[in-house]
């Protein structure tokens, strides 16, 4: 186990990969402590590595971190070592049956890049939530024509709310330069103009969302912008990828 605080969470278990994350988070969960993953696995994957896509962190409140870690511990010493980790069989069922992945299971995954202008807002809520949703099939990360170099607050805010551990960084698409994509898809007006032509038209579709970080007036009014995006991009996005699946 390695700290490390994150946010307002706080780390209490370095997993290594998504599914040994997920193991843990629902073992703690069946405890009474809520947990979150960071997305490790998905943020830092542009090069595609493969194996278990890196490590996880399992993530609790502070509030929580004590109460987490004397649980881990008599988890690694064997005293839950017949305990049902997920009160939900089929849960239990399907983490049970997956291993670590291998090399051809993530080859499999679908690749998907999310195109905007400063790459700081829609696109990186579109990559967050397809690595949280669909990281089972999906793939995803996100650039921008002119990237501005940071990610903006308030789309990180909006996905903390919602359950969502995001660490991305603000990156310019001549990054992916070179790498193969099943799916491009700009979420700007001036994305869908400026697409690169090295990523290819026969993959690239546009699914446009106003951009949050453009709205004027309080900083609640500014937060609830931010929101409603997240919400369109977790109502569109998911049903989009998973209509492509059916035609590709």
């Amino acid at each position: 186990m390695r700290d490390k605080s994150i946010g307002s969470y706080v780390s209490v278990y370095k997993a290594e990969g998504q599914l040994d994350g997920e193991i843990v988070k629902a073992f703690l969960e069946a405890q009474g402590v809520p947990a979150m993953l960071s997305q490790d696995t998905a943020g830092k994957i542009y090069g595609l590595t493969v194996g278990n896509l890196g490590e996880v962190d399992v993530l609790v409140a502070p509030a929580d971190e004590a109460k987490a870690r004397e649980l881990l511990r008599a988890m690694e010493s064997g005293e839950y070592a017949n305990e049902i980790l997920v009160s939900d069989a089929g849960s239990n069922e399907k983490l049970d049956a997956q291993s670590q992945p291998e090399e051809a299971e993530l080859k499999e995954r679908k690749r998907v890049l999310f195109l905007c202008t400063g790459n700081s807002a829609r696109s990186q809520m579109a990559e967050a939530v397809v690595n949280h949703e669909l990281w089972d099939r999906w793939i995803a990360v996100s650039a921008g024509i002119k990237p501005t170099g940071y990610v903006h607050p308030y789309a990180l805010a909006a996905l903390e709310e919602a359950g969502i551990f995001h660490q991305g960084e603000s990156k310019s698409v001549e990054q992916f330069k070179g790498q193969s994509f099943d799916l491009v898809v700009t979420v700007c007006d001036q994305a869908r103009e400026a697409c690169p032509l090295w990523l290819g038209p026969e993959k690239r579709i546009h699914v446009g969302f106003e951009d949050p970080a453009a709205v004027q007036g309080t900083e609640e009014e500014k937060m609830a912008a931010f929101r409603k995006t997240l919400k369109l991009i977790r109502a569109t996005i998911p049903a989009v990828l998973k209509e492509f699946e059916g035609e590709s």
